[in-house]
């Protein structure tokens, strides 16, 4: 005869919605007592955390994020693969690879290593659509691009920070 014995399960997931305001680049959680609604002129991050559930607090352990965040309805798009060609053709070989960064670059591995720094454990992280789809210059795409980068790694520190501090 066989004795049962229920195992905590291995893994936590915990599941998030924000909305961030196109303007302030400021991220409001939404949830059940907001209706769920946010402006049409806002992006939406959605945010899945994965975890070991074994000992949550401890180090030790692998923390998988994934990340995307959809434009909002009133967004115009279109204009980015153009922004390299329309570029001068005097520019240094530096501003032409930053360009191409801007415009393709991939930051899930910056923000998981910063991450994985401040909570002192592997975090892996796939981000998706953390790239501006409207641009008039190099500048604007920038500073579009950082704004909303900061506050998409605000929003995964914040839940982070929640799910591995339970």
């Amino acid at each position: 005869m066989a004795t049962v014995v229920p195992a905590q399960p291995r893994f936590t997931t915990q599941k998030s919605l924000y909305a961030i305001d196109s303007l302030t680049s400021e991220a409001t959680k939404l949830t059940e007592a907001t209706g769920w609604s946010a402006p049409d002129e806002s992006s939406l991050l959605s945010i899945l955390v994965l975890y070991h559930s074994h000992d949550a607090a401890s180090t030790q352990g692998m923390v998988w994020v994934w990340a995307q965040v959809t434009p909002p309805k009133t967004r115009a798009v279109g204009t980015m693969p153009n922004l390299v060609l329309a570029m001068p053709g005097r520019t240094s070989s530096r501003m032409r690879a930053s360009a191409a960064q801007l415009m393709g670059a991939d930051d899930s591995a910056d923000t998981a290593r910063r991450l994985a720094s401040r909570f002192k454990r592997p975090v892996f992280v796939t981000l998706a659509g953390t790239q501006p789809s409207r641009a008039h210059g190099i500048a604007s795409v920038a500073a579009e691009q950082m704004d909303e980068l900061m506050t998409v790694e605000r929003c995964l520190v914040s839940e982070l920070a929640s799910a591995l501090n339970k």
